[in-house]
């Protein structure tokens, strides 16, 4: 007598259940980790994007003073790199009606923002944000003052970019 065998058995059900959870994992990870590749390259690009921007401004506003008024830091002041809070540089020229700009960074905001300055050296009211994402500028003086090295740290997503920069000051008017 011959035996009919319909359906399936017990253990080819859980051959199929561990076949099928193999795949979905495998499918979760590589998901899991493209995600968090597309993730690390936007954070990438964020950063060079936004460090050429804040050192073309930068630039900008160095390249075309009349030099450097001075480089703050809470911690010193002095030919050394520094942390930089504040770079003022010197623009005031009476016939032209044209102030001195100052760039600052904001630490607690992680932001640059670029000011004019009053008569007194002081920040006036309504600068504008130039970058984001910024963790700390660094600044040093060249001897001879016609230069300033920059330096960039950004940090994003755990994700932090380093861009330098030495700026040569075209106006520049000595003391």
């Amino acid at each position: 007598m011959k035996r009919k065998r319909d359906g399936y058995l017990l253990l080819e059900h859980v051959i199929s259940i561990a076949i099928i959870s193999i795949i979905l994992l495998i499918l979760y990870y590589s998901l899991f980790f493209t995600y968090n590749l597309k993730n690390k390259l936007e954070s990438k690009i964020e950063l060079q994007q936004q460090s050429n921007e804040i050192m073309k401004y930068i630039e900008n506003v160095i390249e075309n003073s009349k030099g450097v008024i001075s480089i703050n830091s809470k911690d010193f002041t002095d030919n050394e790199v520094i942390s930089a809070n504040s770079i003022k540089c010197r623009y005031n020229d009476t016939n032209l009606n044209k102030k001195d700009k100052e760039i600052s960074f904001k630490k607690n905001l992680n932001k640059i923002f670029i000011n004019s300055l009053n008569s007194s050296g002081n920040s006036e009211p309504g600068g504008y944000e130039i970058g984001d994402y910024v963790e700390n500028i660094y600044a040093k003086s060249s001897k001879d003052k016609h230069f300033i090295n920059i330096k960039l740290v950004l940090y994003k997503d755990g994700e932090t970019l380093e861009k330098e920069s030495n700026i040569n000051i075209r106006n520049f008017e000595g003391d």
